[in-house]
């Protein structure tokens, strides 16, 4: 007799994809020895616009239907964002709010072949913790499935305004330094966090896209932005689809791309 997946079945793989998420950014490889002036230029970006860096949190409706039978949950996340302009209109990684193809996935795998599954979900109470520790409301105001970006921005006008990364941009090429600032969670104390990295491979077709080695902090750096040597701002980490020919991988989407698509969202 065939065995279904349970509801706490279920539970135990949404778990494992947000670890899975999370982990598909760390790996460290190579680095490359950094000179003391490219040290300095990284403090100096990190003083400046290390508040650009926010930590999002929000709670995810989850709707997975497996063979007819359908449960849902509730599943807590948290993930980087990168803050664009001095409203506060930020961006992240999309599949750290909406993981509907990742957890399709896994748990296609954890079932007979054939077996439909359909995995939906919706975030809500979205909020923002911003690097000086205040915390504000936030709403979804723009996805872009294809490039994983969701744009949200603050509910109300908030003052003083937050800090953005307003620099110019950069683009390395393969075996550049690179620099990755992140905003780690309340168990560290909202700290900056940051790690030296190398640019693998550039990929250029059909969108361009740096795929990249580097530590990360807590094993997530999606929603992160990377900055060049020079301490110009190269992009943000996202999930790149491969389409069929396999699961997504992590890459860094250039920061251009990023800023052409957020004008839809103004």
């Amino acid at each position: 007799m065939e065995m279904k997946p349970t509801l706490v079945s279920w539970r135990v793989t949404i778990a494992a994809c947000a670890i899975v998420l999370g982990l598909a950014a760390t790996e460290a490889g190579s680095v490359l020895a950094q000179t003391p002036e490219e040290r300095a230029t990284a403090r100096d970006v990190i003083k400046k616009k290390g508040d650009a860096v926010v930590m999002i949190t929000a709670t995810l409706k989850i709707r997975a239907n497996v063979g007819g039978t359908e449960q849902t949950t509730d599943q807590q996340a948290q993930a980087n964002g990168t803050v664009l302009d001095s409203s506060g209109l930020t961006v992240l990684s999309l599949s750290t709010l909406q993981p509907d193809d990742m957890m399709a996935r896994s748990l296609s795998f954890r079932v007979q072949p054939g077996t439909r599954v359909d995995v939906s979900s919706e975030p809500s109470g979205i909020r923002m913790h911003l690097g000086d520790g205040r915390e504000i409301a936030a709403r979804l105001v723009l996805r872009d499935t294809d490039l994983d970006l969701a744009f949200i921005r603050p509910v109300e006008r908030v003052s003083p305004a937050v800090n953005a990364l307003d620099m110019t941009a950069g683009k390395p090429s393969i075996l550049d330094l690179l620099f990755i600032v992140q905003r780690t969670s309340e168990t560290s104390g909202w700290s900056t966090a940051a790690a030296f990295g190398v640019v693998q491979l550039v990929i250029d077709k059909p969108r361009l896209y740096y795929q990249i080695a580097m530590p990360t902090v807590g094993g997530s750096a999606l929603g992160s932005p990377v900055f060049d040597a020079s301490g110009r701002f190269v992009g943000v980490m996202v999930m790149r689809s491969t389409g069929s020919r396999g699961p997504a991988v992590t890459a860094v989407l250039p920061a251009e791309e990023i800023r052409d698509i957020a004008k839809q969202a103004q």
